[in-house]
This record gives C-alpha cells, sequence and structure tokens, in this order.
C-alpha cells in the first residue's frame, strides 16, 4: 500500500508540475498568471519522470528495446530544455522551454512529421486577383502609420478564434493555418464563428504529385474554398489525421466561402499588422535545424529565434496570426495560433517578437502572408 501510495503521490506532482510549467492562465495576450502553485519535478528520478510523462501523454512502445532509445532521447531533449531556462533565468532569453509531448522525439523526425508548408507554384498564386475588391484592403489600407492601428489586437477576445486543434502526425500545417484565417473571416465578416473541417481541404485539394498531408500552401486551401463555395464543418466531415478518398460529394460546405484571397506586401511588417487589425491571417514560418529544438519546446515568453531575429532557411511551417500587442520589458509580438494541441507553448500559442529590425520578421513571419477575401464585406 505504501509503495502504491508513494506512486500516486508522484503522478500527482508531476500532473501538477505540468501544469505550473505553463505559467499563462490559458490566454497569452497579457500578464503572466500562474495557474498551479510551483512544484520542483527536477527533484524526480529521470526514470521516474519519464514513466509518468508516458502516462500524461498516453505513449506506449513496440516493446522494451524501443522504449529504451525514446528514453535516451528524452534524456537529451530534457537536458537541452534544462540548460536553455538556466539561460532564460539570468535574462539572456525571452522565452523558456519546456518537456512536452514531442520529448521522446529527435529533431529530424518532428521535421519530418510535423513541418511540411511548400511556397506555391507560380500557376497557383497567379489566381490572385492583381486588384483585391474596393472594401477591402488595398494599397492606401496598407500605407499606415503605427499610430493609426490599435495598440493591441485580439481575435479571440472579439470570439472569431475556434479552440486550438491538433494535427497529429499529418503534415497539414498549411490546413490548419487556412482553416484558422477563414473561420476568423467567417465571424468577423458574416457574424457566426463554428469550426471548419481542416479534413475536407486535406482530402479534397488536388495532389499536384504531393499527399494532402505534406507539402502544400494556403492558397490551395483558399482556391478550394472559392472554387467549392466554401468549406465542410469539422462536424459533418471529421479529422483523422491521415489523406482519405474526397467526400465532398455528399458533404453541403457550411462557411468558408471566399472570392479570392489576399497577399499582404512581402516583408512589411506595418502592413501585416494592419492585415491583422483586420482579420486573422495566414503565415508561414522558415528556420534552419539549429533552431528546431526550440521552437518544439517552446513553452513561454516571447520566441525570439535566436540571436538577431534570425531564425534560418530550410524547413517550413504555417501557422495563423490572430492578433499582436506588447509586454513590458520584451518586445511587441505576435499571437500565433499553432496546431500542435494545448500542451505546447501557451495553451497552444506561441508569442513572436516583432519589430526586430528584420524585413522578414522573426523567422520569416512577414515573408509570406495571406487572407482570405470573403463575397461581401459590407
Amino acid at each position: 500500500m505504501m509503495a502504491l501510495n508513494s506512486c500516486l503521490k508522484h503522478i500527482i506532482i508531476f500532473l501538477a508540475s505540468s501544469l505550473s510549467m505553463q505559467s499563462w492562465t490559458g490566454r497569452c495576450g497579457g500578464e503572466p498568471t500562474p495557474t498551479a502553485a510551483a512544484v520542483n519535478v527536477e527533484e524526480l528520478p529521470i526514470s521516474e519522470h519519464f514513466e509518468q510523462w508516458m502516462i500524461l501523454h498516453e505513449r506506449s512502445y513496440r516493446d522494451e528495446v524501443e522504449k529504451a532509445e525514446r528514453f535516451e532521447i528524452f534524456k537529451k531533449n530534457k537536458a537541452y530544455v534544462d540548460s536553455f531556462n538556466l539561460q532564460a533565468a539570468e535574462k539572456n532569453h525571452t522565452y523558456t522551454l519546456g518537456i512536452n509531448q514531442f520529448s521522446d522525439m529527435t529533431d529530424h523526425e518532428f521535421s519530418i512529421k510535423y513541418l511540411s508548408r511548400r511556397p506555391p507554384s507560380k500557376r497557383v498564386r497567379n489566381r490572385t486577383a492583381e486588384s483585391p475588391s474596393p472594401s477591402f484592403l488595398n494599397k492606401n489600407d496598407y500605407n499606415v502609420s503605427l499610430d493609426e492601428l490599435p495598440g493591441n489586437v485580439d481575435w479571440r477576445d472579439k470570439g472569431a478564434v475556434t479552440g486550438v486543434k491538433d494535427q497529429k502526425r499529418c503534415g497539414c500545417c498549411w490546413a490548419f493555418s487556412a482553416v484558422a484565417a477563414l473561420e476568423g473571416m467567417n465571424k468577423i465578416f458574416l457574424g457566426t464563428l463554428f469550426e471548419l473541417s481542416e479534413q475536407n481541404v486535406i482530402d479534397c485539394t488536388p495532389d499536384r504529385g504531393h499527399d494532402g498531408c505534406w507539402s502544400k500552401h494556403m492558397i490551395d486551401a483558399f482556391n478550394y474554398a472559392e472554387d467549392n463555395d466554401g468549406v465542410a464543418s469539422e462536424k459533418d466531415y471529421p479529422f483523422v489525421g491521415v489523406r482519405q478518398q474526397c467526400k465532398d460529394y455528399y458533404i453541403l460546405p457550411t462557411g468558408g466561402s471566399t472570392s479570392n484571397y489576399g497577399e499582404v506586401p512581402e516583408n512589411n511588417e506595418m502592413a501585416l499588422l494592419a492585415a491583422v487589425a483586420r482579420q486573422p491571417v495566414s503565415v508561414g514560418l522558415t528556420y534552419s535545424p539549429d533552431f528546431i529544438p526550440n521552437f518544439k519546446s517552446y513553452r513561454s515568453g516571447i520566441f525570439n529565434g535566436g540571436l538577431n531575429g534570425d531564425c534560418g532557411t530550410g524547413n517550413n511551417h504555417a501557422v495563423a496570426i490572430v492578433g499582436y500587442g506588447t509586454v513590458v520589458p520584451y518586445a511587441p509580438y505576435w499571437i500565433v495560433k499553432n496546431s500542435w494541441g494545448a500542451r505546447w507553448g501557451e495553451y497552444g500559442y506561441m508569442r513572436m517578437a516583432r519589430q526586430n529590425g528584420k524585413g522578414g520578421g522573426t523567422c520569416g513571419i512577414n515573408n509570406d502572408p495571406v487572407y482570405p477575401i470573403p463575397y461581401s464585406t459590407d
């Protein structure tokens, strides 16, 4: 009985500490607020930590050999997290890392399974209208000063953002990014928020030689929504995490009907601010293998990509910007909605530094912003 009680005690400690590591109230737009009493999970033996991590994340392995291999990876990831956070405690970083659902994966595995955005072909991008509708963003809308824009924008506060979703091991970040923008567009311009189906987009966009779970772009989703009068609801076309045969022959579109899509001028942060002040925007991120462990294990704070905001190039990921703000004494930031579930980052969100002095922004966030245009913005 004593052994059982001890085991339960450790599990409770671990679960509590996993909450305390998330030092925000579930929203990343204001000042940090503790969510649980601080518990030093680091005092547990690493083997116990791993066992409890497996329970928390419902992880099982083929055999003891694979379990031992994953344990070694877990230890390496934890050592990296601990070292980084020691530097953060000395004010050398503006964000912290943490153990999460990816902590038994190598950076290479993580990259293959979760990072898959690809720039669209010229043929796809050329479908963009040369001049978006006059009632929407045009060149004059982008030529604004910071004083002309709201100091803070958070579309979650206005009910224009659905809950955080999880792409699982389908590399379909492009679909989640685009659908988040479509959902926001629905609420802002049509007055209704409901969850739209990423699976519909994954299954039914043309392959162009690539599987729906891999190597597509947000524009593919916007084109599909335009051609098919919108996207099905998540309820009617639920996410399964693999590409299936397209079922749009019996699923009626529920929302996200677009007349086109717009492109924010490249490497223009003021233009991106103006766009986000109007609606959530789909963006792509680029970074080198050196920064994958930081992004993979991001816990909280303002992510600045490392020295000089340079993340490198190579791997790609797509997210949605759902707002922006400022926290003293760090820096202005974007509010980024990711698609890795609520156990990653600040309950599924990341604050990413803006005004970093580089045209492309932190991790290239200013390089490739796109947004859907509704049929009517009256």
